[in-house]
């Protein structure tokens, strides 16, 4: 469906190929749908995106008038469970006629259970990804992601958010829990074996616990980096997932970008030292970056930190790593493309 979505919008002159190529690398590593994709990057408005959904699936769309003033008598019509599992929204009841808000209106199993489960005639609407989740949070209390949450200015939050504290180490430096070492070998296997991309950012995580004090990967989004997941002592360390940071205020991580090479040096102030400290580090702090990228264009950053001197001897061993999360990320979506022919 992707791709069809992707060709219509092109069609119409909304969307590039080129612009394509970036958003379905974006959705490689990130998730979610190519449509929630095209908006966050700003390549698409989000009521263009429902109007072209509409056409694609020849379904209407739901009308926002109906998603801002749901009766609650509606709402009770269908059980958490059932909302939370197909993630659909009932607007409005007429007779015996439910309509029903869903980013997917040939999910036919989730019409046709429902149907059986409030014996009415389930009306389909299309609704966008990100309108629905937000309704869902509103509506149901359904927790929204991190990345649906709206920021001003585009940032969720500064990392180095002032409740979060550096991890106590032991006199040695190190943080008292020695985590299992991944050898490259397991490395590829797990990544060769991952179906989702969580899967490989968990791979790519383990190893890096093993190999230095704290990793941690963060993602470009809108001109801004944005920390996907954090780990120390092979622990996810809190706070770190949504916070972010804007690209032009790190000179570092910009060159990283930029060059799409890896930096190894001591970090001290500004905003690559913001990162470390939402890493759990203390400043001033010798960090390693190395940039993972898809379809030619850089697309995150693995970040590591060590006070064991480990930086210098695995910085080569940690860019053959992200090489190999490159490859199963792009595995997985060819696996997705052939799904959607």
């Amino acid at each position: 469906m992707a791709a069809r979505l992707g060709e219509m919008l092109m069609k119409i002159g909304a969307l590039s190929a080129s612009q394509l190529e970036q958003v379905l690398n974006a959705q490689t590593i990130y998730g979610g749908r190519l449509g929630t994709n095209l908006v966050e990057m700003g390549l698409v408005e989000e009521d263009q995106l429902a109007r072209v959904l509409s056409e694609q699936l020849a379904v209407p769309c739901v009308d926002h008038d109906l998603l801002a003033a749901i009766p609650q008598s509606v709402l009770e019509l269908l059980p958490l469970e059932l909302v939370e599992r197909y993630r659909v929204l009932p607007v409005a009841l007429d007779g015996k006629r439910l309509v029903l808000a869903m980013s997917d209106p040939s999910d036919f199993k989730a019409i046709d259970e429902i149907g059986f489960i409030t014996g009415l005639v389930i009306i389909p609407r299309v609704c966008s990804e990100l309108r629905l989740t937000i309704a869902l949070e509103r509506c149901y209390g359904i927790k929204r992601p991190v990345r649906y949450i709206p920021v001003q200015g585009g940032v969720r939050s500064k990392f180095a958010p002032p409740d979060l504290q550096p991890a106590v180490l032991d006199a040695d430096g190190s943080d008292g829990v020695q985590p299992e070492r991944v050898s490259l070998p397991e490395l590829a296997d797990r990544l060769a074996a991952a179906s989702v991309e969580p899967e490989v950012v968990q791979a790519l995580l383990c190893y890096v616990a093993g190999e230095f004090d704290r990793g941690a990967l963060v993602r470009l989004k809108n001109g801004q980096l944005v920390g996907v997941q954090a780990v120390a002592a092979g622990e996810p360390v809190p706070g770190f997932s949504g916070c972010a940071l804007s690209l032009e205020e790190a000179p570092k991580l910009q060159r990283v970008v930029r060059e799409r090479d890896m930096f190894l040096g001591e970090v001290s102030a500004g905003a690559e030292g913001a990162l470390l400290q939402a890493m759990g580090g203390e400043l001033p702090a010798p960090a390693l970056m190395v940039p993972l990228t898809l379809g030619g264009q850089v697309a995150a950053v693995i970040c590591a930190h060590d006070s064991h001197g480990r930086l210098g001897g695995g910085a080569f061993e940690l860019q053959r790593v992200a090489v190999m999360a490159e490859l199963s990320l792009e595995m997985i979506a060819l696996r997705r493309r052939l799904v959607s022919v």
